[in-house]
């Protein structure tokens, strides 16, 4: 198996690679050695460019942080119906699905999906997880594809998750993505949960940073990360005028010691937005933040 360049498998790689490393639960699912490769490569860069680009910490331990008080939002939610968007080779749909009574819908492109599908059958366990009735993959753009055509409306709330998938897209694009999961969640309610960086809240790149975007859009078919102006105060305006009902920010280094994330002392910059849309039935007589 070997990681394409010429689309997000890169990063998909790098983050299931960086699960393995966190020993977050069932990721050595998806241990191989192209995503080794990549993390090696990825982190030896980035060690040499830290003081350079101001990252706060080791990127691996900034992703655990998301990775990980996302796990915790959604085992706090009580949903029992979960969408993962732009999934990638995300160890949460296995992890969570071990309890029968939550349905599990993961998207990304098929090729993507394929490779899910082919780690999976390393392993026994792999094996009988893909089997799961309350496990679901399904190879789409999560961008254009309707979500309810993905994850057909129940009466149970939701719980939405894009993880690493919104710095890809512009404001427009995200207020397009923020459009569509709040009017999926009009159904019957829930969350929406994404991880989200303004860039104004890092600092200017610089010559090392510009030449780590270049990279970067060489490996993923020009999908660099996406740059604007807005705040964070902004986006979640932007959430409410989409159609929630209430938006928050949350710094997972804020919650790490209280929720139990792993590195707890880690300084990581890292920011992940909830968004929520009341179920029909919820008396809401005016929108406002949480």
């Amino acid at each position: 198996m070997s990681a394409k360049m010429n689309d997000l498998s890169v990063t998909a790689l790098y983050t299931s690679a960086a699960w393995s490393w966190g020993r977050l639960p069932n990721a050595d699912l998806f241990d191989h050695r192209d995503a080794r490769r990549v993390f090696a490569v990825v982190n030896a860069v980035l060690g040499i460019a830290r003081p350079f680009i101001g990252l706060r910490t080791a990127l691996p331990i900034a992703l655990l942080h998301r990775h990980t008080l996302i796990d915790a939002l959604l085992r706090t939610s009580g949903a029992e119906q979960v969408l993962e968007l732009a999934a990638g080779l995300s160890r949460r749909g296995v992890t969570f699905t071990a309890d029968p009574r939550i349905a599990y819908f993961e998207i990304d492109y098929p090729e993507v999906i394929a490779t899910k599908r082919a780690l999976l059958e390393r392993t026994a366990y792999g094996r009988s997880a893909v089997r799961r009735t309350n496990f679901h993959l399904a190879g789409a753009d999560v961008l254009t594809a309707s979500l309810d055509a993905l994850c057909p409306p129940s009466s149970g709330a939701l719980f939405v998750i894009a993880e690493g998938l919104v710095m890809y897209l512009d404001a427009d694009a995200q207020r397009t993505l923020g459009r569509s999961v709040a009017s999926r969640l009009a159904a019957s309610g829930g969350t929406f949960v994404f991880d989200f960086v303004p860039p104004g809240e890092l600092p200017p790149p610089g010559p090392v940073g510009r030449g780590l975007d270049w990279a970067m859009r060489r490996w993923t078919g020009g999908k660099g990360f996406a740059r604007d102006e807005r705040s964070r105060e902004q986006v979640v305006a932007d959430l409410l005028a989409c159609g929630f009902d209430t938006a928050s920010a949350i710094e997972p280094h804020d919650v790490a010691h209280a929720w139990g994330l792993p590195y707890p002392d880690a300084a990581t910059q890292q920011l992940v937005f909830v968004a929520h849309v009341h179920p029909p039935s919820h008396n809401h007589p005016s929108r406002g933040r949480s």
